[in-house]
């Protein structure tokens, strides 16, 4: 099976999936949320996918089933709580169990490895941790593009690089913040203007690994879910001072000159955010360049925003 996944609420200590990085096929509703709308695209135009799951919990993301119908393959959307207590974990632990049971009526299999996947999860997320805890003397390009490559193969084979190649020059520290970074291409474009990424808060790299890992005693599901629940938060989870504050911590305590703030066009959720982080950014002095891109593919007018971001640093 190859289901197509969409952030990091889709539980993979239940099943091996494909997560979603970009695609370069033709985008079908230019006017939608640039995300959702590629990876509509995918699920519906990829022969090699032939499920998706995704969470329910934005606008772009409560419509996926409508438009996903019409493709006849395996569809689920995940019910996501926007809290974080224990009546959260009870709610979305019954969601993780209900997608394990239709997974399984859907293909025809029996799960039962979920243990050995969470430890699986557990020790990947150590190692990229690690990477990460060496970002600033990295090129944020390649550790962005090991991850991509890494987030494709099952579990069992997912290996991260003990180590990227080092950066090519000095830079301006920046942080970066957006629901992800599909296109490798505006991170090696980021460090061509002279920047250099010493932190972020993006799917496919801090709030990949910083969820607290999994106990594998007592319910399992349970655990899963407390743990998918207190990662990095997404702003869907109605957080924002949480999220405000963490981040502030980690771009003060690595001297952070600047931030790139990178959205899809129509992602309502992180529209919001901008509004509180930016407010937050100029109270503590720290300028702010916000990207919006049209589709997971999109580099338009990057370069020349980059260039003037670095000169005003």
């Amino acid at each position: 099976m190859r289901i197509l996944t969409m952030s990091g609420f889709i539980p993979e200590q239940i099943v091996d999936t494909v997560r979603f990085t970009q695609y370069s096929g033709g985008q079908r509703i230019s006017h939608y949320c640039g995300y959702a709308a590629d990876f509509i695209s995918q699920v519906l135009e990829d022969d090699e996918i032939d499920g998706a799951a995704f969470p329910h919990s934005c606008d772009s993301c409560r419509v996926l089933p409508d438009y996903l119908s019409e493709g006849r393959k395996f569809v689920y959307p995940l019910y996501i709580p926007a809290r974080q207590d224990s009546y959260a974990a009870d709610f979305f632990a019954k969601s993780i169990y209900s997608f394990k049971s239709a997974v399984e009526r859907y293909y025809g299999i029996t799960i039962r490895d979920v243990s050995e996947r969470i430890a699986l999860v557990n020790k990947r997320n150590r190692k990229i941790s690690a990477l990460y805890e060496h970002i600033a003397e990295c090129s944020y390009a390649d550790y962005l593009r090991s991850i991509h490559f890494m987030l494709k193969q099952p579990l069992a084979e997912q290996t991260p690089p003990q180590s990227v190649s080092n950066r090519k020059s000095d830079g301006i520290g920046v942080f970066l913040v957006g629901s992800f970074l599909a296109n490798v291409d505006l991170a090696a474009a980021i460090e061509n203007a002279g920047l250099r990424v010493v932190g972020d808060n993006i799917t496919n790299s801090k709030r990949l690994f910083s969820a607290p890992p999994v106990n594998t005693s007592g319910d399992i599901f349970r655990n899963i879910a407390e743990s998918l629940l207190n990662n990095r938060l997404s702003p869907t989870q109605d957080n924002f001072s949480e999220i405000l504050r963490s981040d502030l911590d980690e771009m003060k305590r690595k001297n952070v000159k600047g931030v790139i703030f990178v959205t899809q066009k129509f992602c309502e959720p992180y529209d919001y955010l901008f509004l509180s982080y930016q407010q937050m950014l100029d109270e503590n002095g720290i300028p702010a360049l916000r990207l919006v891109q049209a589709n997971s593919t999109d580099r338009k007018r990057s370069d020349f925003s980059l260039e003037a971001f670095r000169d005003i640093l």
